[in-house]
């Protein structure tokens, strides 16, 4: 038994059930709670917290953030996955796609054509070379990205 369905018909039902797959991932992502800190939506609690206070100046937020931290949560935020810090409504993040390699949006390991390439010139994580207050050392990565070297 054939089908005397025009190709428009049968593009129209893969649209149709790609959308309805999508629509249905959609309550899953905006379940998870906290998607960013200071969602007091998600987590009422956090509106205390004086890093959450968007009235105050950077200094005083972020002197209130780090010292609110456990070491081992600051040294957590410094390697390309930063775990969640639920306790300050924190969601975990991957700093790995905001390297100075390019920004993935495919996670560890970096695509060209079809096949996987284990290493190419990376960078340390941007948070850790602002760290560094070097200009010239921004300047060289720059140099370095822009020219492929």
């Amino acid at each position: 038994m054939g089908c005397s369905c025009s190709n428009g018909a049968i593009l129209m039902v893969v649209l149709l059930v790609v959308v309805l797959l999508g629509v249905a991932g959609v309550p899953s992502v905006l379940g998870q709670s906290p998607v960013f800190a200071c969602d007091a939506g998600k987590s009422p609690s956090v509106s205390s917290f004086g890093f959450c206070d968007a009235s105050l100046g950077i200094d005083e937020r972020v002197k209130d953030l780090v010292g609110r931290l456990t070491l081992d949560e600051k040294v957590g935020f410094l390697v390309n996955k930063a775990g969640a810090v639920s306790r300050l409504g924190i969601p975990a993040y991957e700093w790995w796609s905001e390297a100075l390699h390019g920004v993935s949006y495919v996670g560890p390991g970096t695509h060209f054509s079809s096949q996987l390439v284990p290493g190419a010139t990376s960078f340390p994580m941007v948070i850790l070379s602002a760290a560094s207050f070097n200009a010239s050392l921004w300047e060289a990565m720059g140099k370095a990205r822009t020219f492929s070297l």
